[in-house]
């Protein structure tokens, strides 16, 4: 084949093309779900708007006109002390929070399923993280969110001055905030959010309680999770009397593009205007909705659905459920989640956010339809029919090892990240430190973090995750070679 003909070919764009053409009902992120909520003049002049850093457009790092006053109405709107404007999505202001609120090997209170963008964080500040023990659900397969026994177990515990919390998780649960908010002013202690999931909870009574709202020193929002911004549209809030505003932005400048995307920093202004005016309504028909089709779900022969009746109560880490999101259990099918899944989208037309161990995540927002809703439900009855019903299965057993296997820091993830590593086979990996994150699915909590000790116990358990076939996130996820430092 010629030089040019390889090159005739645009194979993401194409790929691209491709799926935007099948026209799927969407139930993954980002929100406007495929420009529907999204102001008719802003999308279809998107590339005339990617513009530089301009007298007439002000300047992200310095802002003194237009970003300025849009970042004053996103922190008027969200009730907070002063808001900033991310282009580069929540994991930029988790790193953020990090280099503003926390010291090297300054111990913080950390949820073991925080998000990777947290670990990032730890490794740029050097802060020494206790780890923390999430809810399990071994009805779904996921972890919620941190039961408030277990954080004043770890002030008891440790040092910490600091509280790092994931609120809400990924499937849209919440621990306790307010009673988490509660042990942090106890202890004497910063609270920090990462609540990428959660720009719409201002919004609405019927969502949970906003981290903002509560005493947070920050929260990060992912506004293009749930909102009508463009992919990697988020802000940053921050309680100035808590976290000093300059050092906030010096991060920022340390951690952001000095070319953001105008589009995206105009999409969250928008969204703001969209959820201050008309938030309220847009949301009453979303969880309207996904009620009604958690409903119609929970009546299939095979699938379960999360719903408020199986919240546990407040001081738990399952204390409030966002129920614009669907978390479909199909352990009672015989079929593999991401069975379900690929029959969903191949022959549906339906495409949920993510499959995992025993579930199925479908993101609806304010950009979903009626219409959408009648493709989803009726999906899921044909594959749930096509698949047919097996005994519901836990696997109690092997998770309560999992979670109960807890390695010893020897160094930070700063310290593992920047020394020298090798990769030795798993067995004669025993008694060395990790160089890198290790996580089974399920849980999706990492059994092993940079700066543990691979102990004999964990070898052992990992052994026989690996023997039974069990996916692994790693460097390498046969295990047959791990990272550690050395």
């Amino acid at each position: 084949m010629k030089h040019s003909e390889i090159h005739d070919s645009a194979p993401l764009f194409e790929s691209l093309r491709q799926f935007v053409e099948r026209g799927q009902a969407p139930f993954y992120s980002p929100g406007h779900k495929g420009g529907r909520t999204l102001d008719p003049w802003f999308r279809d002049h998107i590339a005339a708007i990617d513009l530089n850093n301009l007298p007439d457009t002000d300047t992200l790092h310095c802002p003194e006109g237009p970003i300025l006053e849009a970042e004053r109405l996103i922190a008027d709107a969200w009730g907070v002390g002063q808001s900033f404007i991310l282009v580069q999505g929540s994991t930029s202001g988790n790193i953020t929070v990090a280099l503003s609120a926390l010291r090297p090997d300054e111990p913080v209170l950390i949820a073991r399923n925080a998000h990777k963008s947290v670990l990032a964080g730890l490794v740029q500040v050097g802060a020494r993280p206790v780890w923390l023990e999430p809810r399990w659900d071994d009805r779904f397969g996921v972890a919620h969110g941190l039961d408030a026994d277990v954080v004043e177990r770890g002030f008891l515990d440790s040092d910490a001055k600091a509280l790092w919390v994931l609120h809400p998780t990924y499937y849209g649960t919440t621990g306790d905030i307010s009673a988490l908010a509660d042990l942090s002013r106890r202890h004497d202690a910063t609270l920090l959010v990462d609540g990428a999931h959660s720009p719409h909870f201002a919004f609405h009574p019927d969502l949970p309680t906003p981290g903002e709202s509560v005493g947070a020193a920050a929260t990060v929002q992912s506004v293009h999770k749930i909102l009508s911004g463009l992919s990697q549209a988020a802000v940053l809030h921050i309680d100035p009397e808590v976290l000093d505003p300059a050092s906030v932005r010096r991060g920022l400048q340390l951690i952001q593009t000095t070319s953001p995307h105008f589009a995206i920093m105009a999409s969250i202004d928008l969204a703001r205007r969209e959820m201050t005016l008309r938030g309220h309504d847009l949301l009453d028909h979303a969880l309207r909705r996904a009620r009604d089709a958690a409903s119609r779900l929970a009546a299939i022969p095979g699938l379960r659905v999360l719903r408020p009746d199986d919240l546990a109560g407040p001081g738990s880490g399952l204390h409030q459920l966002d129920e614009t999101k669907l978390l479909v259990g199909t352990s009672g099918l015989a079929a593999d989640a991401r069975d379900v899944v690929e029959r969903l989208n191949r022959v549906h037309g339906v495409q949920p956010e993510l499959s995992g161990t025993g579930h199925v995540l479908c993101i609806s927002t304010i950009g979903n339809t009626d219409d959408d809703f009648e493709r989803l439900v009726a999906g899921f009855e044909e594959v749930a029919d096509h698949a047919g019903r097996k005994s519901e299965e836990t696997q109690a057993g092997l998770i309560g090892d999992l979670l109960a296997v807890r390695p010893a820091t020897v160094l930070t993830p700063r310290e593992a990240f920047f020394a020298a590593d090798e990769a030795v086979s798993l067995q004669a990996a025993a008694g060395r430190v990790a160089a890198e994150a290790i996580t089974p699915y399920p849980p999706g909590i990492p059994l092993v973090m940079p700066g543990e000790r691979l102990d004999t116990d964990v070898i052992d358990l990992l052994t026989a995750l690996r023997d039974k076939g069990n996916p692994i996130s790693a460097s390498d996820p046969t295990m047959e070679l791990v990272k550690v430092v050395r």
